[in-house]
């Protein structure tokens, strides 16, 4: 049967997910009170040890229907099928149409912004500003098939979980869905067998030894980027409560940072005392909302490719530094001198127990001000 226009209204209104046939291999597809023209055909692909060909049921998303009616649908179908047959890309009459998935990754991100913590919101645009490519981001949204997006996932998938790889895939996924792209090709039920499902162990960031740390700080210079850096390695903070932080947040009489819960991967306030050392890389001080380490081209917060791979030498990782911190602390008067609480309540850890979490701020903060102290004197020389 070939579907009406009431048919569709009516399937829709219904409320039902359902799948209707039109005849010639399209579909009206419903979920979730949306209607999609779903075109589907059989695909013989390559075998191994030239066996016989296993068929394939493969489909694409014509188009919704509040867009497209069923006669449009239908002669959509008709050019991918002549496209197919000629050997031609299926989805080339669509690259003129539709709106750029960078211009709907805008939208979804700022529609979302106020359900995500600043670190989270910042976590999630740095993911789609590094690893989505520039070709990814000038496709029509309805042009997208999961084989685009697992060529976008593959270089950083390391199985499913709570890494890289799937948190992009869940943002390219809420793109799609905010534009009812269905099936959607980054859903998880369209990657898994694109993708691997073993879960690589992860794997420590290069960290330079605590020994070199003294000689690389000498090399820095006072540009934005390099006080930036400085300050990382000074407070063994992580990158983004650095790269974050406003002058606001600095308590000048009392020599303190105090860093927001939203900013904290823990999602608890932290402090930081402050040393000569960290106050010099701070700069002079400006308004309270703005930057302390601003970017020179946008005058925004500092972009994380700039403290990169490159800024730091022979492989290390800026993260790294605060194993360096680490390790040093452990080992100064094998450990006694800066008890293993200390340490943790430094590195602002999320999993530290109630006792460090009761004197933090009191008994715990002035040993972490010996500590940090120390830690300054010995990467800058002083001691």
């Amino acid at each position: 049967m070939t579907l009406r226009p009431e048919n569709v209204r009516k399937a829709i209104a219904s409320g039902k997910n359902q799948k209707l046939k039109d005849g010639h291999s399209l579909y009206l597809y419903v979920k979730n009170g949306h209607g999609f023209w779903i075109w589907q055909w059989t695909d013989f692909g390559p075998t191994k040890n030239n066996e016989t060909p296993h068929a394939h049921t493969r489909s694409e998303c014509l188009g919704p229907t509040h867009s497209m009616t069923p006669a449009q649908a239908r002669k959509e179908r008709e050019s991918r099928v002549v496209a197919r047959r000629e050997g031609r890309d299926t989805r080339t009459s669509r690259r003129a149409a539709g709106e750029l998935f960078s211009t709907a990754a805008t939208s979804y991100l700022d529609n979302h912004a106020d359900e995500w913590s600043a670190r989270q919101r910042a976590d999630l645009q740095s993911l789609a500003a590094r690893y989505i490519p520039a070709e990814f981001n000038a496709l029509p949204v309805t042009t997208i098939m999961a084989d685009d997006v697992a060529d976008v996932l593959r270089p950083i998938w390391n199985g499913p979980g709570n890494n890289k790889g799937t948190r992009l895939r869940r943002i390219i996924e809420g793109v799609l869905r905010s534009k009812d792209i269905e099936p959607n090709p980054a859903a998880w039920a369209r990657q898994q067998d694109r993708l691997s499902k073993k879960r690589v162990k992860p794997i420590n960031q290069p960290s330079m030894p605590f020994a070199d740390v003294p000689a690389f700080m000498a090399t820095l210079g006072d540009s934005v980027e390099d006080r930036a850096g400085r300050f990382v390695i000074l407070t063994a903070a992580r990158r983004i409560e650095a790269l974050g932080a406003k002058w606001s947040e600095f308590d000048f009489a009392n020599r303190v940072w105090n860093i927001p819960a939203e900013r904290m991967k823990a999602k608890r306030p932290h402090a930081v005392p402050l040393t000569d050392a960290m106050l010099a890389a701070l700069g002079t001080p400006g308004d309270g909302d703005a930057y302390v380490f601003p970017s020179s081209r946008t005058g925004g917060i500092l972009g994380h490719k700039s403290l990169d791979k490159e800024w730091v030498p022979n492989g290390y990782t800026l993260h790294g530094f605060r194993s360096s911190f680490q390790t040093w602390a452990a080992e100064q008067d094998d450990g006694r001198a800066y008890p293993f609480e200390v340490r943790e309540a430094a590195l602002a850890h999320g999993k530290a127990n109630a006792v460090v979490e009761a004197y933090d701020r009191s008994k715990l903060f002035e040993a972490r001000r010996k500590l940090m102290q120390s830690w300054s004197d010995f990467v800058t020389g002083t001691k």
